[in-house]
């Protein structure tokens, strides 16, 4: 990822980096706050395996929403590109799938997180529980974000057979 002032100016000025890609970027310093509240309650406390579990979850989907962040970019920029074509031409569609599904995923990756940490939430060690509240609270944020552009994308995508599956991955979100 380019760096942080770069990429705001172009957050800014440009058509993308977007929301989608804001909402991922929410997601991975919240995960980053939930993996320094894990490290250092293990390492002040008596280490439990919950507590390793929440790290190594934490660390993974860090470093997972920065790929989507990045990944955005690259399927609205497709999005961009086909505006162009027909609705139903097959590259316009996969542009419009996959600018659904990033925002989707970007959503599951959070709903995961929160449910996988949530037993750290009464083991954190005092001092970092504001960490770990604030952290929680951006992956709700990028929680959030992801299923409305996910929404969004999707109406304006179509309602046809294909993107069936993507509705009700929504709905199991809600």
């Amino acid at each position: 990822m380019k760096d942080l002032e770069t990429w705001l100016n172009e957050l800014v000025d440009k058509p993308l980096p977007g929301g989608v890609a804001v909402a991922a970027v929410a997601a991975a310093m919240g995960a980053a706050l939930l993996a320094k509240a894990a490290r250092i309650t293990l390492e002040r406390q008596i280490p439990t395996g919950a507590g390793q579990a929440a790290l190594e979850a934490a660390q993974a989907q860090r470093v997972e929403s920065v790929r989507l962040a990045e990944a955005d970019e690259q399927a609205y920029r497709a999005v961009l590109d086909t505006r162009a074509l027909p609705a139903q031409d097959p590259p316009r569609t996969r542009a419009w799938r996959a600018a659904t599904e990033v925002p989707l995923r970007v959503a599951e990756v959070c709903r995961s997180l929160l449910d996988s940490t949530c037993g750290l939430r009464d083991a954190c060690w005092p001092a970092v529980r504001t960490e770990f509240e604030t952290g929680s609270w951006l992956l709700e944020i990028g929680g959030r974000a992801g299923l409305q552009a996910a929404e969004s994308n999707l109406h304006a995508w179509g309602e046809g057979s294909e993107s069936q599956s993507l509705r009700a991955t929504i709905e199991a979100l809600r």
